[in-house]
């Protein structure tokens, strides 16, 4: 069988879809080794180790849509794939393939509010095309489910929900790589509370900054790191928000440095209104921080006994909250003993063996 995979977001740093994507082609090439798996990117990634992963650098790059309905749809002619597995919620236009599309979240449809009129407009009409098109749809949780079966005529039977995993690079760093880490960083000594993911106005991160200054008159050496991307609609003034001296911003991270990241967290905030899954919390329970989350949609589902929750994105709230979790040592040690409890469910061996069942019934087909 030969798999044709968009690889348009793997590349460094990686962030959440390239993660998702490489993990799960990398562990599919090892359980399915007489199979063949063209991974068509942008740019060449030096992760995959398995010779039945043939890499296919697709250029230029004139943004995803022109990408993948230009050069992509050229390069997936010339490969002519047995399955195409669309990574990054839409097919191509015109795609006779046998597909398996990856829908994460459908919040664009949901809340439309939160997107720029035109795009939300254009990725409707793209996703509602390509759900319908494709032969299985593969989404992170029950929620995300629920959600595209809301909102479009869609079969049950047509959509599996498949976990995602946590990589095994994912798992405490030592003290001394801690300490290094920090002292780079400039945060050597202090309590820090982080956020990891593209800034959206659905993430509260205003409110997260005002629940970390209260805080800080309690435990004045609590700092916030924050890293990601600036993408709020309405645009919110990030740059002014967090330029303060117990703030640390930056905008991306390698893939190899996120270990270190997130054990050097005291804990990690995602104050989130709306996610699919939701990685960085299962990255960072993986390296024995424990996340504090808002109360919501995938959030509540994934992470409901292995996270402090907070019900409302009230200032008041999320401080209480963070307090909590900072001072009560048992709590979050029952934290992670719960989670290691259940890990080996979030693992993308696991997530390759059903996504492979699914390829090999579709190819039989």
């Amino acid at each position: 069988m030969k798999v044709a995979v968009d690889c348009y977001e793997v590349k460094r740093p990686v962030t959440g879809v390239g993660r998702v994507i490489s993990n799960l082609l990398t562990e599919l090439a090892d359980i399915m080794p007489e199979d063949e798996f063209y991974a068509l990117s942008r740019e060449k990634y030096e992760g995959y180790k398995k010779t039945n992963i043939i890499q296919h650098i697709v250029l230029p790059d004139n943004g995803y849509f022109r990408w993948q309905n230009g050069p992509f749809r050229k390069r997936l002619k010339a490969v002519c794939p047995d399955i195409l597995i669309a990574s990054n919620y839409t097919l191509p236009v015109f795609s006779p393939y046998t597909s398996v599309l990856i829908e994460y979240d459908i919040s664009f449809i949901s809340h439309p509010e939160w997107f720029p009129g035109r795009e939300t407009k254009k990725k409707r009409w793209l996703v509602q095309r390509s759900l319908k098109k494709a032969d299985r749809i593969v989404t992170g949780s029950d929620f995300s489910k629920a959600e595209i079966l809301k909102y479009f005529h869609i079969s049950p039977q047509k959509v599996k929900v498949i976990l995602l995993g946590s990589d095994s690079i994912f798992r405490k760093s030592s003290a001394g790589e801690i300490e290094k880490w920090k002292e780079n960083k400039g945060l050597k000594g202090k309590k820090i509370i982080g956020f990891l993911g593209s800034i959206f106005n659905r993430r509260h991160i205003p409110e997260l900054v005002d629940a970390v200054r209260l805080l800080r008159e309690e435990f004045p050496e609590v700092f916030l790191y924050v890293i990601g991307e600036d993408l709020t609609y309405p645009p919110q003034n990030i740059p002014q928000l967090l330029d303060k001296e117990w703030i640390l911003w930056e905008s991306g991270i390698f893939d190899d440095e996120l270990p270190v990241f997130f054990s050097s967290l005291d804990l990690l905030a995602c104050l989130s209104e709306y996610e699919g899954f939701g990685l960085p919390p299962l990255e960072a329970l993986s390296c024995g921080t424990v996340p504090v989350l808002l109360n919501r949609t995938s959030l509540k589902e994934v992470y409901s006994n292995i996270a402090f929750m907070v019900d409302y994105p009230d200032v008041k709230a999320v401080k209480n909250t963070l307090k909590a979790a900072l001072t009560e040592v048992k709590e979050r040690e029952e934290i992670l003993a719960r989670f290691k409890k259940i890990k080996s469910r979030f693992s993308w061996r696991k997530a390759a063996e059903d996504m492979s069942v699914l390829l090999k019934k579709l190819c039989d087909c």
